[in-house]
C-alpha cells in the first residue's frame, strides 16, 4: 500500500506525524512525506520518501500579513487579537491552497492509496478529497473549540476555497475536512465535545528527536540534585524571555539545560555556572532525566514533557491560540503551571519552578497523564489498520 502523509515543516505539527509514518513504512508500507524541503534530508535518514508540498510557516505568514495591511492600513493601531485573527484568516487560504497546487499533480502520477494529513494542515486532505482518495486527519494536540472565533474565522474561508474545489466540508470541525480523526490528546484532556461527538481513533503521542547523542552530563549527572530543561521552541528569538528565565532558574538550587533553537548560543551572553547552554538537544531522549519542564507550549514539547511524566512551566512567549490551548489542558489536568507573557520575569519564574520542584501533587498529576498516554493505542497498532481506512 502506497501511503503519503502531509503536514506542516514546523516541528511542533511534523514530529507528531513521524511515529505513525515510521511504523507504516517498517509494516512494508511505500510511505511518502509531502512537506517542506527543510525536512526531506530527515524523511530521506528515516526510510521515508519526501515530498516537497506547501510552503515555509514564516513565508506564508510574511505574505499575509503582507496582505492583511494593505488591506488595513490601520493595522499597527488595531488590537493584537485582531491582528492575528486577520493574519489567520488570510493563512487559511494561502497555506491550503499551497498544499493542493503542489500535491494534485504528484496524486496525478504517483497515486497513493491513502492520504493522512495533519490536523490544522487541510490542503492535503482537500487535494485527496478532489481526486478521491481516502484521507485522514492526524491530531497535533487538543481540538480547539469549533465555535472559538479564530476557529470559525478560519471555518470561513476554508470553506470557500473547498467549495471552489468542488469539496463540500462537515459543519463542525471543518478544518478536519469530515476525516477520521487519530486522536494524540489523552482523552481525559480532550475537548469533551469534540471527544463526544467526533469520529476518533486514539493514537499514542510517542516523543520524536533526529538520531542523536546527549551531552555526556546529563547521564553521568547527580539525579539527586534536579535538572530543569528549558525551551522557548525552535523558532524563538526571544532574548529577552531566555535571559528573564536563565536569571529565574538559576537562582535555586538545580541544574539548568537550555536549548536556543534557531536563536545563536551566544546571544544570552555569560551565563551562571548551573546553566549549560547548547543549540539543540535531543529532546526526546532528554526528558526522562529532567524534573521539570520550563517552554513556550508548543505541541511537541508540550506532548513530549506528558508522555514523560514531568511537571510543566508554561511561559507565553508569543500569543500563540496553540501554546495558550496547551498551558491551559495540562495546568487543568494538574500538572503544571503557567505565567502569561506580561507576568514573565526573573522572580516569578523562580517562585513557580520552586513550587513545582516541591509540589508532589502535579508530579502525582503528571504521572497520571503519562500512564494514560501509555494506555493508548501505539503507533504500530494503528499502522496495522490503515488498509482499513482506503
Amino acid at each position: 500500500m502506497r501511503v503519503l502523509f502531509s503536514s506542516l515543516s514546523a516541528y511542533g505539527h511534523f514530529f507528531q506525524l513521524l511515529p505513525l509514518a515510521v511504523a507504516a513504512r517498517e509494516r512494508g508500507d511505500e510511505v511518502l512525506f509531502a512537506t517542506g524541503e527543510v525536512r526531506h534530508q530527515l524523511l530521506s535518514g528515516l526510510g521515508l520518501t519526501p515530498v516537497l508540498a506547501g510552503r515555509s510557516t514564516d513565508e506564508v505568514v510574511g505574505d499575509a500579513v503582507g496582505a492583511v495591511r494593505a488591506e488595513h492600513p490601520d493595522f499597527d493601531q488595531l488590537a493584537q487579537e485582531r491582528q492575528l485573527e486577520l493574519i489567520s484568516t488570510r493563512f487559511s487560504r494561502l497555506m491550503p491552497q499551497a498544499f493542493v497546487d503542489a500535491l494534485r499533480p504528484v496524486f496525478a502520477e504517483n497515486r497513493p492509496d491513502l492520504v493522512v494529513h495533519g490536523g490544522y494542515c487541510p490542503g492535503p486532505g482537500l487535494a485527496a478529497a478532489v481526486d478521491g482518495i481516502p484521507a485522514l486527519c492526524h491530531g497535533t494536540g487538543r481540538a480547539r473549540a469549533d465555535d472559538d472565533q479564530r476557529m470559525a474565522s478560519t471555518a470561513v474561508v476554508l470553506r470557500e476555497y473547498a467549495a471552489e474545489l468542488g469539496v463540500s466540508l462537515p459543519d463542525e470541525y471543518a478544518v478536519h475536512l469530515g476525516n477520521t480523526f487519530l486522536d494524540i490528546c489523552p482523552p481525559s484532556m480532550q475537548n469533551p465535545h469534540f471527544l463526544a461527538t467526533a469520529d476518533r481513533v486514539e493514537l499514542r503521542p510517542v516523543p520524536f528527536n533526529p538520531p542523536a547523542e546527549l551531552p555526556g552530563w546529563v547521564r553521568t549527572r547527580d539525579r539527586g540534585r534536579p535538572l530543569v530543561y528549558l525551551t522557548m521552541g525552535t523558532e524563538s528569538d526571544s532574548v529577552e524571555m531566555l535571559r528573564h528565565a536563565i536569571d529565574g532558574l538559576s537562582t535555586l538550587d538545580v541544574d539548568v539545560l537550555v536549548a536556543t533553537g534557531k536563536l545563536p548560543v551566544e546571544a544570552l551572553g555569560e551565563v551562571p555556572a548551573n546553566v549549560v547552554v547548547e543549540a539543540w538537544v535531543p529532546q526526546a531522549d532528554l526528558l526522562p532525566y529532567t524534573d521539570l519542564v520550563v517552554h513556550h507550549g508548543g505541541n511537541g514539547t508540550t506532548f513530549s514533557a506528558m508522555s514523560a511524566g514531568r511537571p510543566q512551566l508554561f511561559l507565553q512567549n508569543k500569543p500563540g491560540p496553540d501554546q495558550l490551548l496547551n498551558a491551559d489542558m495540562v495546568v487543568e489536568a494538574g500538572a503544571a503551571q503557567r505565567l502569561l507573557l506580561e507576568e514573565v520575569d526573573a522572580e516569578a519564574v523562580a517562585d513557580r519552578a520552586r513550587a513545582l520542584l516541591g509540589d508532589g501533587a502535579r508530579r502525582d498529576a503528571a504521572t497520571a497523564i503519562a500512564d494514560e498516554i501509555a494506555g493508548m493505542p501505539a503507533p504500530e497498532a494503528i499502522a496495522a489498520r490503515l488498509k482499513s481506512y482506503t
